[in-house]
């Protein structure tokens, strides 16, 4: 029976993509709504400037912990399901990230003094800097939790670890530590990153059965080295315009204008969020054993309509009653601003669609190329409309990311059937005898225990 014929109950319990991605919406949902719950208690435990120093550590926190994932969030949905050996995969992955964000985030607190002098205190004392560290690490493996929840089809613990462990969390230890300034209001909410880290590990190694095994994990991951730089530097450059805009924003039109601007970003930010979970859910599936593809692709295309679109219409036409809640300056100056960028969710989903598409297939230049594009049109489009106001420059949004997923359907298009330049299939003919196969077929076969014979082992 087609999917299209089940009733949409039975259709969520017999579609597994569709089912994920309503799963990690969900999560997305539930953050949103104990985050905003979060800040409502913050806001009356706290004084203002305590928040607004803490929101520039959560804000540090929040970009070293994905730039220490080094790509292998896509890399662990891309191959984790096939992997000969994942529990040796995913030991390697959390080492990896952990130390890279206790590294990272080692740095950020002995630069303070030069980059952020008001942030000092941190550096200071040696407390407040070991915390800063293990909770950059602990945010930092809680992001690639959900990936091996992804990959391993139970996005249903996503929304369980970082929607109500991580958000019920950060509200409580904001409560128990009123009193200690900046640095509480910080603790408590990366607090809540590093409960949820610490519930999703448990739930990977009783669920999911993983067993750490202590291999070297460059050798684990040498495989999927190129994978996983390719797709760190196109989630960098997709990162950069989140980063950059606001201080174009701020910049060039000033603290008020910046605050329409925050708080309708944050709103749009959930509709960017449903076209990453339909594209991670994608990723997963597409990338299970005998996975049909082609069905896969035009099953994503309709879950993005059926699920997204509702939301950006709903957005556009609630823009001024949504705003209001804030009062009335937000809208009356934020609404044309929200309504674009809600608006712009249709492209940046189209671009997630299509990157989704080139990861499956290991077009990797295609999705730097086109997540170069992405960054350069919006940050370029936002500093050139900036002079002609907030709504002007909000419209860099759509029209950059509409740029971008005409640069990479194009690439989905041509690519197709073209086979990645890294890579042959073994026994192929007509390969190029001097290119390897990428990954290597050993990678993907079970290791085989090792068998004690007297004094001898073997394999």
């Amino acid at each position: 029976m087609k999917l299209a014929r089940i009733p949409l109950a039975g259709r969520l319990r017999a579609d597994q993509m569709v089912r994920n991605s309503v799963y990690l919406m969900l999560s997305s949902g539930l953050q949103a709504l104990l985050g905003f719950a979060f800040w409502v208690v913050v806001a009356r435990l706290y004084k203002t400037t305590e928040v607004g120093g803490a929101s520039s550590l959560i804000s540090a926190t929040t970009v070293i912990a994905y730039l220490a994932l080094f790509g292998l969030n896509s890399t662990l949905v891309r191959f984790l399901p096939t992997a000969g050996n994942r529990d040796a995969l995913i030991t390697a992955g959390l080492l990896v990230v952990a130390g890279g964000g206790a590294v990272i985030g080692l740095g950020y607190v002995l630069l303070t003094p030069v980059i952020a002098p008001k942030l000092a205190f941190v550096d200071h004392r040696l407390l407040l800097a070991a915390g800063f560290v293990v909770l950059t690490a602990a945010a930092s493996v809680n992001l690639l939790t959900d990936s091996v929840f992804i990959a391993s089809r139970r996005a249903v613990f996503c929304a369980v670890t970082d929607g109500i462990v991580g958000g019920t969390s950060k509200i409580l230890a904001a409560v128990v530590l009123a009193g200690a300034a900046a640095y509480g209001v910080f603790a408590a909410s990366t607090g809540g990153f590093a409960f949820s880290a610490g519930v999703s590990v448990v739930l990977i190694f009783t669920v999911l059965r993983w067993r750490p095994k202590l291999t070297n994990p460059v050798r684990t991951l040498r495989p999927l080295l190129r994978f996983s730089t390719a797709n760190y530097a196109g989630n960098v450059l997709n990162l950069l315009p989140v980063l950059i805009v606001p201080l174009i924003v701020y910049d060039r039109l000033g603290p008020e204008e910046a605050a329409y601007y925050f708080v309708a970003y944050q709103i749009a930010t959930l509709l960017y969020s449903a076209a990453y979970a339909v594209g991670q859910s994608f990723l997963a599936e597409g990338s299970q054993a005998g996975a049909d593809r082609r069905a896969l692709r035009k099953r994503s295309r309709k879950a993005l309509v059926v699920l997204y679109l509702p939301g950006v219409a709903a957005v556009v036409l609630a823009a001024h009653l949504v705003l209001a809640v804030f009062g009335p300056s937000y809208s009356r100056h934020g609404a044309t601003a929200l309504v674009l960028l809600a608006l712009g969710a249709i492209p940046i989903a189209a671009c997630n669609w299509s990157w989704t598409a080139l990861r499956l297939s290991s077009h990797l230049r295609a999705i730097v190329l086109s997540s170069a594009v992405y960054m350069i049109a919006i940050c370029g489009l936002a500093w050139y409309l900036a002079p002609h106001g907030l709504t002007a420059l909000a419209a860099a949004w759509p029209l950059g990311a509409l740029l971008a997923a005409v640069v990479s359907s194009v690439a989905v298009a041509v690519l197709r059937n073209v086979p990645p330049r890294h890579r042959r299939v073994a026994g192929d003919a007509n390969a190029a005898g001097d290119e390897e196969e990428w990954p290597p077929a050993s990678w993907f076969r079970p290791e085989k225990p090792e068998v004690k014979k007297g004094r001898q082992r073997t394999r």
